[in-house]
């Protein structure tokens, strides 16, 4: 599949369940492989901000791009909310086994 670079850039990205991250700025490229390996996001929304200790950007890996035309749709984006979510649960879970 052949794809022009200047598709990527400055192009929304939204993940799959409709969050605005940010808008793509740059792309980095494997010339060996031919291929895009990362892309540079930053306008970022704030809840991305925060939840990424103020960061001005990210690097998405390009195989979390599941779509892009005039938006880009990608994979959810683990935040320290979501794995701190994630450790409480386990722990409650562990929790309920203790107590059967």
């Amino acid at each position: 599949m052949e794809l022009e670079l200047t598709n990527l850039l400055n192009v929304d990205v939204y993940t799959r369940d409709g969050r605005f991250v940010g808008t793509t700025e740059d792309a980095i490229l494997n010339i060996e492989d031919s291929k895009v390996e990362k892309l540079s996001v930053g306008n970022l929304n704030s809840y991305f901000e925060e939840q990424l200790d103020g960061a001005n950007g990210i690097l998405l890996p390009y195989r979390w791009v599941l779509a892009s035309n005039d938006v880009m749709i990608v994979k959810p984006i683990p935040t320290k909310k979501k794995e701190e979510e994630e450790e409480e649960a386990e722990e409650k879970k562990k929790e309920k086994n203790l107590f059967q």
